[in-house]
């Protein structure tokens, strides 16, 4: 199984999940899309294993479709806070990042049979 760290904060990240706050995550659009049923090994920063994830959906989007909804559902705060965090993050990783971006929303569980 894969194994993956959240951009930035990643302990604090995975704290929310394991608390049930948090159950989406989004990312630059790249050519490779998760698979719904697919699982990953979210891991601490420390290198240890986390938790096991399930991907129960996703969706490609612009980053500035993004809903008060969906954004809730990262855990992180409400639609403005979302906005804020993210697009900072995303330049970061790519300097010609803009609203009209292509993002990657996916759903995800905490797998409790691994």
């Amino acid at each position: 199984m894969e194994k993956w760290k959240f951009g930035i904060d990643n302990d604090k990240l995975i704290k929310l999940v394991l608390s049930g706050k948090k159950c989406a995550t989004s990312y630059l659009y790249k050519e490779e899309l998760p698979k719904k049923g697919g699982k990953s090994i979210l891991v601490f920063d420390d290198g240890q294993d986390a938790c096991v994830v399930e991907t129960i959906d996703y969706e490609v989007m612009r980053f500035n479709e993004m809903t008060e909804e969906l954004s809730l559902l990262e855990g992180e705060g409400d639609l403005e806070t979302w906005k804020k965090n993210h697009y900072n993050f995303f330049k970061s990783e790519n300097k010609d990042f803009t609203e009209d971006s292509k993002i990657v929303f996916e759903i995800f569980k905490i797998n409790k049979e691994e």
